[in-house]
């Protein structure tokens, strides 16, 4: 399986999984024309995509006029029901998409989307119809590659270390460095918003993944950081934060990939576990 971040900011939020010809993407917060170009590099056509998943409805993550058309070119739109009734209220393309079966509530939380089985997690975060996050799996006679993909997380809550332990890749938000953000010019309600519901710290990310591989009884090959502030965080700072708590549980080798705002990143290329 491979997995590309094609750009994760409050900007737009797109993450692409692909295998075989069969390929999803997870969030569509950019245009048509940006996903479209992108894709191409990998050999992906738009048109070809089996199926897209939506983790919330904010509009870094749900861009209309992407949205539309991939409704009107009939492919699957995923969800679970809350958001998917959200959409519904927002957007009479999706009202009309749900009576006709491309936009398609995962029941329990779980599916088949373009050939992958995906499974469904809830995450805080302040947005309508909730926010989730995603395992994916790709099963083939050589055995499984397991992915989860989570870029909003208001916090940590107990357990949800859980719903990514066992992955061989892990896409996690790493949104903000504390200080820069209070030193921000922002307003205080946002600055508020931010540290209670909206995103991890670099600090919170790192001990989060701590949590991760405390219940791991494998390392995941890669961790890619995702949703990187432009104003109140740096690259630098995200991936400094995180090298450093993986080396003090020993996970020093575990490799540390970066996500841009207005690029995709390098690709993350997993083998199926036997």
């Amino acid at each position: 399986m491979h997995i590309r971040v094609l750009a994760s900011s409050s900007a737009g939020n797109c993450t692409a999984f692909w295998n075989d010809g069969r390929a999803l993407l997870v969030d569509i917060g950019l245009s048509q024309r940006y996903i479209s170009r992108h894709l191409d590099e990998s050999g992906i056509q738009f048109r070809s995509l089996g199926g897209v998943l939506i983790t919330h409805t904010h509009g870094d993550h749900v861009h209309p006029e992407t949205l539309k058309r991939l409704l009107e070119l009939r492919i699957p739109v995923y969800c679970p029901a809350p958001v998917a009734a959200v959409l519904e209220k927002q957007f009479a393309i999706a009202r009309k998409a749900s009576h006709q079966g491309s936009l398609r509530v995962l029941n329990d939380g779980v599916g088949v989307v373009a050939g992958f089985d995906v499974a469904s997690f809830p995450v805080p975060h302040d947005a309508p119809g909730g926010c989730y996050g995603y395992a994916i799996h790709d099963s083939t006679l050589q055995g499984t590659a397991t992915a989860v993909i989570s870029t909003d997380i208001g916090f940590a809550t107990h357990g949800l270390a859980g719903s990514f332990s066992g992955a061989q890749a892990i896409v996690l938000e790493s949104n903000h460095d504390t200080m820069m953000l209070e030193n921000s010019t922002r307003p205080d309600w946002l600055k508020r918003r931010i540290r209670e519901i909206g995103h991890l710290s670099n600090d919170q990310s790192a001990s989060l993944m701590q949590e991760i591989l405390a219940m791991s009884r494998e390392l995941p090959r890669a961790v890619v950081l995702a949703h990187i502030s432009r104003q109140c965080n740096t690259i630098e700072k995200a991936r400094t934060t995180m090298r450093e708590g993986l080396h003090a549980v020993g996970a020093g080798d575990l490799r540390v990939v970066d996500s841009y705002w207005n690029e995709p990143n390098e690709i993350v290329t997993l083998s199926p576990n036997q």
